[in-house]
């Protein structure tokens, strides 16, 4: 019977360069270029909390046009509801808020402090933006710094890959966090990277653009 060490290995040892390289450049084009698309990065973060990944692309789509909505959180709501993609309450007031908070100070979630480590600027974030706590935040981070940052979105499907779950976070979160970020540093390829490929497989597809390709436009 496998330990969790070699279900880990295993996994690591799958990953050929090739296919380690094709994600790279790929996520490498997805990069968000400007402030506009950094924000929308975070609303795909806010989208993907308690749903599945096709919810998660529609409620995207629904709020994305930010400009129709911003600053009238009924809109947005509305928006929110129509996508069926659940907690719109919620959801609209955390974005609402979150909205006001990133254009009233856009630089505190574009990129770390100088020095800043990246676990600390997401705890940091995770700290400051109401709503999406530390798995989302590394997604948000992921999605802007994907072959960089060197944090990662420790999900229920790493939890459980790791022997936990996720009402354990509060305790494990950095220790697994960790564990996974030197061993992607180990094998030569971004955390992020690693992350897609594994949750890409047990979706038992080859690259991310089946939910990707909506933070391609």
């Amino acid at each position: 019977m496998q330990t969790i060490g070699d279900r880990l290995d295993t996994f690591f040892d799958s990953i050929k360069d090739e296919e380690a390289q094709t994600y790279s450049n790929y996520w490498e084009t997805v990069k968000p270029k400007n402030e506009t698309e950094i924000f929308q990065r975070y609303l795909f973060a806010f989208m993907s909390v308690h749903t599945t990944w096709k919810m998660n692309c529609l409620g995207y789509n629904g709020v994305k046009d930010f400009k129709e909505w911003g600053g009238n959180r009924e809109v947005l709501r509305g928006k929110i509801y129509k996508a069926r993609v659940g907690m719109h309450n919620n959801r609209a007031n955390y974005i609402n808020l979150f909205h006001d908070n990133f254009w009233d100070s856009p630089s505190s979630y574009v990129d770390r402090q100088k020095g800043e480590r990246w676990t600390n600027w997401r705890d940091r974030l995770a700290k400051n933006i109401l709503g999406l706590g530390k798995a989302k935040s590394s997604f948000a981070i992921e999605m802007l710094f994907p072959n960089d940052a060197e944090v990662a979105c420790m999900d229920v499907h790493l939890f459980r890959l790791y022997g936990l779950e996720q009402r354990q976070a509060h305790k494990y979160y950095h220790i697994i966090e960790h564990d996974w970020v030197e061993r992607s540093r180990k094998r030569g390829i971004a955390p992020y990277m690693a992350r897609c490929i594994y949750w890409d497989r047990k979706q038992n597809r080859k690259n991310s653009r089946y939910w990707s390709k909506v933070l391609e436009a």
